[in-house]
């Protein structure tokens, strides 16, 4: 039975705001097809903007990519998209774009906390989603050079998926809602649930207010932790403070108090 009808991908485009939609039975990364299909223009070919917001979305991602070198482990049961909106249809500044990661996080965490209000859901900065202290969500939002202003937010939802076929360290540090609660959720109803939640968020980014990031930090798992953070540049370890209005992370180290835009957390 495959994972989308034709009636379900009617009512994902009926019930929320996307305008245009790519489906794939399978798909090596939709965040990959997204950005050389709809960012990458050539000459005579420019991005067709009235398309927007476009939903790139597959039954089984082969070549799922997280931040950096990291992949996306997946099977059959999970929920795997790519969005592409353009920031300047929905008014965000350029300086307020880090933020949509988090935003989108947050949307997740809003979302999954209805089905499942007696679970623990976090968010791990910058774009992890955990659920009972193991891993269940993972966000990866790019740009393309060659046409700015879209941003590719692409999401990887362990829904209905086993982890009795993953490697070990997969076993302890992942988890998918059916292994959670032992029930099976339906795809295109949580699908449609996540746009909508994310769509909101997106436009509270674009108030420039910032003041979902109040919620953002009630869900945040490494407030008060000692942990080591990646920058690219260097590694540094520290007690998390907070994650600030602007999307920072504030490490209190021996140096003092330093303020993190970007990273990968190596522990924690």
């Amino acid at each position: 039975m495959l994972p989308f009808t034709a009636d379900d991908l009617k009512a994902i485009q009926t019930e929320t705001f996307i305008e245009h939609l790519d489906y794939f039975e399978s798909l090596a990364s939709t965040n990959s097809w997204a950005l050389h299909t709809h960012c990458s223009p050539d000459k005579t070919t420019p991005v067709r903007r009235v398309n927007l917001p476009t939903l790139v979305l597959t039954g089984k991602q082969t070549a799922g990519r997280g931040r950096g070198n990291n992949s996306w482990w997946s099977t059959e049961g999970t929920l795997t998209f790519s969005l592409v909106v353009d920031v300047a249809q929905i008014q965000i500044p350029i300086e307020q774009q880090p933020l949509i990661a988090l935003a989108t996080g947050l949307a997740v965490c809003e979302t999954l906390e209805k089905h499942l209000p007696d679970k623990k859901l976090q968010l791990k900065w910058p774009n992890d989603v955990f659920l009972q202290n193991k891993k269940v969500s993972g966000i990866l939002v790019e740009t393309a050079a060659n046409v700015p202003g879209l941003v590719v937010i692409g999401l990887g939802l362990n829904l209905n998926n086993s982890f009795l076929s993953a490697v070990e360290d997969l076993k302890a540090t992942g988890t998918s809602l059916y292994e959670t609660t032992g029930q099976k959720f339906s795809m295109t109803t949580t699908l449609i649930d996540l746009i909508n939640g994310i769509e909101n968020r997106l436009y509270d980014v674009a108030g420039e207010q910032n003041q979902f990031m109040e919620t953002w930090r009630k869900y945040c798992l490494l407030s008060g932790k000692t942990i080591r953070v990646n920058t690219g540049r260097e590694t540094k370890t520290g007690q998390c403070l907070e994650i600030d209005d602007q999307g920072f992370l504030n490490l209190k180290t021996e140096a003092g108090i330093e303020r993190i835009i970007s990273g990968t957390i190596e522990h924690f």
